[in-house]
């Protein structure tokens, strides 16, 4: 009996630490929200190498990490799940990987200009107008919003000299970058949704080794648009690249609020509103998150801009909108102009919040918020509709 009771102690344990084992290999080969160790660490490492991620590596696997991932998941064209699998790492390492070897290359090609002067002389001129054709040295890997680096300042130098773009090329890719991306886009007739790809650069180089600089009639950044880019820093998480969402319906996705939006937003965060009735467009900082998004106006120009979107007038009558969320997700959305309980900010002439609304199954929308939830719901399916020509059962 005791040989039997002895037997069957061993078995389950054998069998605890087999679910044990595998547990920890699932655990050690994807990466998510909770996740700590040294993977971890390596990941936000080459996170940050790339310009997804901003601070110091800690090996704890947070909103920032998720969010970070699920951009990188975005630009490869990757399933945006925020879970850094084995698919999902191998590039990201291999990107990370590149991008450091480029990084090498430069830095090797300065210290050899900087030991012979005479060659780094005669080879300026040529560098200088990209007679080559090869600016970024075949690493055509994407460069977007927030990116950082010696190859962000190569394109911001391309781009000045082509008058798209003016100041100093700093190497940081904010707002009035994103805005030259654009318009250099709209002039090739390439997807002007600010994603400086493959074709951009490439397209980039062409035009720099020709010398083809902006027209004085085409591809022109619009009045609104450089008004809304005024009201934000140079680096703020969003921009007024309208032209991302408003032009061309295959980057706009319609993403599920409670499975896809609201678990990668927080406080403080920012969503660019496009309205495409009237190619207008605004900033609102989030300040929390429920069965719909409550923010407000990022500044006294964002409030300008919205109530001329809404036709001059405070209303709780809802407009159809693109969202860009801070991943840089392009989504449909529904909001209003109307002030209405508290605010934090107290210099954007708007006293109170407002409600943005996302995609939600109709059935939980009726159970919930059978009136003006469902309206907004309604908006949503409507915009979807023109956009695609789908209509949505649910």
């Amino acid at each position: 009996m005791k040989n039997r009771r002895l037997i069957c102690f061993l078995a389950a344990l054998v069998l605890a630490l087999s679910c044990l084992a595998s547990a920890s290999a699932l655990s050690s080969s994807t990466l998510s929200i909770g996740s700590r160790g040294e993977e971890v660490r390596k990941l936000q490492q080459a996170l940050i190498d790339l310009g997804y991620l901003k601070g110091k590596a800690d090996g704890i696997f947070g909103k920032q990490t998720y969010q970070a991932v699920c951009s990188f998941q975005t630009v490869k064209k990757l399933t945006v799940d925020g879970l850094a699998g084995k698919k999902t790492q191998s590039i990201l390492y291999d990107a990370a990987s590149s991008s450091k070897a480029d990084t090498a290359a430069k830095e090797d090609a300065s210290a050899a200009s900087a030991a012979n002067p005479s060659s780094a002389s005669a080879s300026s001129s040529s560098s200088g107008t990209a007679s080559s054709g090869n600016l970024f040295s075949g690493n055509y890997a994407t460069l977007r919003l927030q990116d950082r680096g010696d190859r962000v300042k190569i394109m911001q130098q391309a781009l000045i000299r082509l008058n798209y773009l003016s100041g100093n090329a700093d190497g940081i890719f904010g707002n009035k970058t994103l805005d030259a991306v654009v318009a250099f886009q709209k002039a090739s007739s390439l997807t002007a949704d600010g994603l400086a790809g493959k074709k951009t650069l490439k397209a980039l180089e062409t035009a720099d080794k020709n010398g083809t600089k902006k027209g004085s009639a085409s591809a022109q950044v619009s009045s609104q648009e450089e008004s809304a880019s005024a009201s934000s820093s140079s680096d703020s998480p969003v921009s007024s690249d309208t032209a991302a969402a408003g032009k061309n319906g295959s980057t706009i996705r319609l993403l599920h609020w409670y499975n896809d939006v609201k678990p990668t937003l927080s406080g403080g965060q920012q969503l660019l509103i496009y309205d495409p009735s009237t190619g207008i467009s605004w900033t609102l900082k989030i300040n929390s998150c429920g069965r719909h998004c409550d923010a407000e106006p990022l500044t006294a120009q964002d409030t300008e801009n919205m109530l001329k979107a809404f036709g001059g007038e405070n209303t709780w009558s809802q407009k159809g909108v693109y969202v860009r969320l801070p991943s840089g997700i392009w989504t449909i959305g529904s909001t209003h102009d109307m002030p209405h309980l508290n605010g934090t900010i107290s210099d954007n002439n708007f006293n109170g919040h407002l409600c943005v609304h996302f995609l939600r199954d109709m059935s939980e929308a009726k159970q919930n918020d059978p009136n003006y939830g469902v309206s907004n719901q309604e908006t949503i399916r409507a915009l979807w509709k023109s956009l695609i020509g789908e209509t949505l059962t649910n």
